[in-house]
């Protein structure tokens, strides 16, 4: 099932989407080592802002097969990585991670965003298609709340500019283009300049192991955290990851260790329940699209 962990209606919960069964396919047997096949009862969850079925998603994880040229990370055995809420006082070093409401201040639905500049946050770019008929959400109705916890914020901005990736087409079934471009950038209407960014890094290959930090459809309020998550396979522009994630984790960041920091190295776009190793599927912007090409 493609669930998008954001969320939709008049509270602010993770969006979710009726479940499509995954069909078998032999591109996914020996593709890579940690990387199996989904049975015909698995089912590819994404996390799409909308209230009906996403067409768009049906076949997300095929593109996997593609993927599986690159080596996995080996294998640590056990049950996926599980999410541990943040305590409060760990929250005001991760202020830069926030909310992004769409359709409200704190109406419609959510997903997770990260200030990677003063005037930017870093999201996936299906958390902004939560209006009816997948339409793309207008500037105004796009708001960012840094280091939100509680109903309280570090920081508040609307948007200004929405910049999807050109590539992400939300009524599209996925392919290997589809699920690579889902990302976006929201241009803030005023920068937030007493919150320090974190650094958005661009290597060819991450892990073995990232860390995701994002909100929950079973804690909305606040932070989440789950460490040392699996870098099972990956290609240009997404990753598979062996960690479970829930509705509202779309778009969080993607994050591995730099020196004594951190970077983000990629967004939470779609997860995959199933029998399979790999359980979510993260997007990774590149340069041209940073560019704005």
């Amino acid at each position: 099932m493609w669930k998008s962990p954001c969320s939709k209606g008049r509270r602010v919960a993770p969006f979710s989407v009726a479940a499509h069964p995954i069909r078998g396919s032999s591109a996914w047997q020996g593709a890579a080592p940690g990387l199996q096949m989904a049975s015909r009862s698995g089912h590819i969850k994404t996390m799409r802002p909308s209230s009906r079925p996403p067409a768009a998603m049906l076949l997300a994880l095929f593109v996997m097969a593609g993927a599986a040229a690159l080596p996995a990370a080996p294998r640590a055995g056990g049950t996926p990585q599980q999410a541990e809420p943040l305590a409060e006082p760990q929250h005001r070093a991760w202020r830069a991670i926030g909310r992004v409401n769409v359709a409200g201040f704190d109406t419609g639905g959510f997903c997770t965003g990260t200030l990677i500049a003063t005037d930017r946050v870093l999201t996936a770019a299906h958390c902004l298609y939560a209006l009816r008929g997948h339409q793309l959400a207008k500037p105004g109705q796009v708001h960012f709340l840094a280091g939100w916890l509680k109903g309280g914020y570090a920081a508040h901005r609307t948007a200004r500019l929405l910049r999807p990736n050109p590539g992400f087409e939300p009524n599209r079934r996925p392919d290997s283009r589809s699920l690579r471009s889902d990302v976006a950038i929201l241009l803030l209407e005023t920068p937030i300049p007493d919150i320090a960014p974190l650094p958005l890094a661009l290597p060819e290959r991450i892990g073995p192991e990232v860390t995701v930090i994002g909100y929950r459809r079973d804690r909305p309020n606040a932070l989440s955290r789950i460490g040392d998550c699996r870098v099972l396979v990956q290609s240009p522009g997404m990753a598979g990851l062996g960690c479970a994630v829930t509705e509202g984790s779309s778009g969080a960041p993607v994050l591995q260790r730099a020196g004594q920091g951190w970077q983000v190295v990629g967004v939470i776009s779609a997860s995959l329940r199933g029998a399979g190793e790999v359980r979510v599927i993260a997007a990774r912007p590149d340069a041209a699209f940073l560019a704005g090409r």
